[in-house]
This record gives C-alpha cells, structure tokens and sequence, in this order.
C-alpha cells in the first residue's frame, strides 16, 4: 500500500463515508447503520452523548469511533459508535494506492 498515515487514511475514510451519505451510494451503508441505530438504541445513549435524543444522521457520523485497521492486500478501518453499543462498524476499504474502494456495513 502507498505510505499514508493512519490519520491520512482516517480523514479519507471520513469524507468517503460524508460524501456516501450526501450522495446516497454504494447501497447506503452509511445512511443504513446510522438509521438502524437511531431507531434501535435507546434514547438515553444519545441524550449523554449528544445532549440530545434524537441526534442528526450528521452528527452521529461525525462522532463515529476508529477502532480497527486490518487486511493485507487492501487496508479496512473499521467505525462505530462509542461505549460499546452496536457489534456493527462501517468498514471502509483501500486499494493499494490508498484509494477508497468500499464502504460496507458489517458486524
């Protein structure tokens, strides 16, 4: 894979994952997860970390964990929410050149 930090490839996962969820592509992985966890946790969770109980899809996107890199041929950072709440994350790929390839909803 090109040398390209960690940070380099978080940022670029990130606005890959912004421009899924403005554009509504790649089967909506993004737009899915967040929805399901919207509807599925229980207010509480939002309301302590967001002071709200119904935060915007954008917000909970921004506040989006990185808790994983992994793979050989192509490198996956692996998002979620905190505190351990969901077992899914958002896996985004890269080819070897560094560029995004894949955004997919996984548990």
């Amino acid at each position: 894979m090109t040398e390209i930090s960690l940070q380099q490839r978080e940022k670029l996962a990130r606005i890959a994952m912004r421009t899924e969820l403005e554009n509504q592509q790649a089967g909506e992985s993004v737009e899915l997860f967040i929805r399901h966890h919207l509807e599925e946790i229980e207010p509480e969770y939002w309301q302590e970390h967001f002071a709200t109980a119904t935060p915007t899809v954008l917000q909970v996107l921004d506040a989006l964990i990185l808790i994983s890199q992994w793979g050989d041929d192509s490198e996956k950072l692996d998002f979620t929410l905190a505190d351990d709440v969901t077992d899914y994350v958002i896996c985004v790929s890269f080819d070897s050149k560094g560029q995004v390839i894949d955004i997919s909803m996984e548990s």
